[in-house]
């Protein structure tokens, strides 16, 4: 089936997006942990009913499209939403952990073996005997984990390897990487690391095997909903950096949903920080190329700031707020050009993979440094027009739920406040 004409569909997309209700893709009410996006937390999550609606707005006006593709797929929403929207997904993160995620949202077990397997670990963990001589070495490990804690996790992670096939492992290591985090001595109400306060230390006593059995038996019931949409369309797993889509082809993709990080980890949101834990009992920072779990923050898009600030990025939004950000702090002028340095790397390669008449749902946060805020979604409409994209409309939700504070200290005035996100831009593109 061809392509319908995209002077016709913008309109239409256009027409769509300004006749919605006030409201209308806030989601205040929506449950967004249904099907499999409750398998794990994960920072900054795009929330499933923007990924579902905009798969379906784009489908309803280009019903040809086949393939979607997420670039910075962090947990796996889009992809997820792809799938049940009956197409052919493909996702990219250089995060190991996002990978292992997304691998376990977007696979169908047969429900009643799980549920075997599943109770065949629950008896294995409780009865394995565990010495201190089996645990792991890594940097801090008591400092994060309490004795206890550590003996319960060392006898899941022996249970799992002993009595599940490699092909169905990956469902309980998100359950465990979930509960690796929960049982931590880590503050859990934020995703950089941030140990509990003394007294709450002290009383801190979870119980690993209980937390680790309901983390199970609720992705149980993730899995039995998307096992019911069986068969399912192909699903392909990258772990490429966003700025370097190596082994993707030219021209392979309809339609890209994705949700970009604010701006430069150390200092919006830690992916690698978060990750942290979860990678160092999972070894999957000791995999064949991967990062050291330490250093994944300072690959991710701004992590090495640029030298000066000259630049010939074709943004007019971009310079103005560079230099207003200039006149206050040049070294976060020079971390914010490194972010949307990187960012435009990655426009390149995203145009590059797209195919013509291909479109780009950009559902971004427009972060405010130096009491300036960075408007995102212009800079990367802006930027993508040297690639042959072109914008088609633009729409602002209101974040109802967003996980972060609603002030935060933008300066360092002791009291200075500043209000952070509160709502997200979505922006769609399309390649000519």
């Amino acid at each position: 089936m061809a392509l319908s004409s995209p002077s016709r569909s913008d309109a239409a997309i256009r027409r769509a997006v300004q006749q919605l209700a006030p409201g209308a893709w806030d989601f205040a009410d929506a449950d967004t942990k249904d099907w499999t996006h409750g398998y794990h937390s994960y920072p900054a999550m795009m929330i499933p009913p923007v990924a579902r609606s905009l798969i379906a707005l784009i489908q309803h006006h280009q019903p040809a499209m086949r393939t979607l593709f997420d670039p910075f797929m962090g947990s796996g929403t889009s992809l997820v939403e792809g799938l049940l929207a009956g197409m052919s997904v493909h996702g990219s993160d250089l995060n190991p952990l996002s990978r292992l995620i997304t691998q376990a949202k977007t696979t169908a077990w047969d429900p009643e073996r799980l549920e075997v397997l599943a109770q065949h670990v629950f008896m294995t963990a409780k009865y394995a005997t565990v010495t201190p001589d089996d645990w792991p070495h890594f940097d801090h490990m008591t400092f994060w984990f309490k004795p206890r804690v550590i003996d319960d996790l060392v006898r899941i992670k022996r249970a799992i390897h002993t009595v599940v096939p490699p092909s169905w492992q990956p469902f309980f290591w998100v359950a465990f990487s979930d509960t690796v985090r929960w049982v931590s001595n880590s503050r859990n109400a934020e995703f950089k690391l941030y140990r509990l306060d003394p007294a709450r230390l002290a009383r801190w006593n979870p119980d690993v095997l209980e937390t680790f059995a309901k983390i199970v038996q609720r992705n149980q019931i993730g899995n039995a909903a998307l096992a019911a949409r069986r068969p399912l369309p192909s699903v392909t797993l990258y772990g490429h950096n966003a700025m370097h889509l190596a082994d993707i082809a030219d021209e392979t993709f309809d339609l890209m949903v994705t949700s970009p990080p604010y701006g430069d980890s150390r200092t919006t949101v830690a992916y690698g920080q978060f990750s942290r834990l979860s990678l160092q009992w999972l070894d999957l920072a000791e995999a064949d190329n991967a990062l050291p779990v330490n250093k994944l923050d300072q690959a991710l898009l701004g992590g090495v700031a640029v030298p000066q600030l000259d630049h010939a990025l074709p943004s007019p939004t971009l310079t103005a707020s560079l230099a207003f950000i200039a006149q206050q702090d040049t070294g976060r002028a020079r971390e914010v050009l490194a972010f949307y340095r990187d960012l435009d790397h990655a426009l390149k390669e995203i145009a590059r993979v797209m195919r013509p008449g291909s479109y780009q749902c950009w559902v971004v946060g427009n972060r405010t440094v130096k009491q300036v805020q960075l408007a995102t979604d212009q800079i990367i409409t802006e930027l993508s027009v040297p690639y042959g994209v072109i914008p088609v409309v633009h729409y602002t939700r209101t974040i109802p739920n967003k996980r972060m504070p609603r002030a935060n200290s933008p300066t360092n005035r002791a009291g200075a406040t500043g209000a952070t996100m509160t709502g997200e831009q979505i922006v769609i593109l399309r390649k000519a």
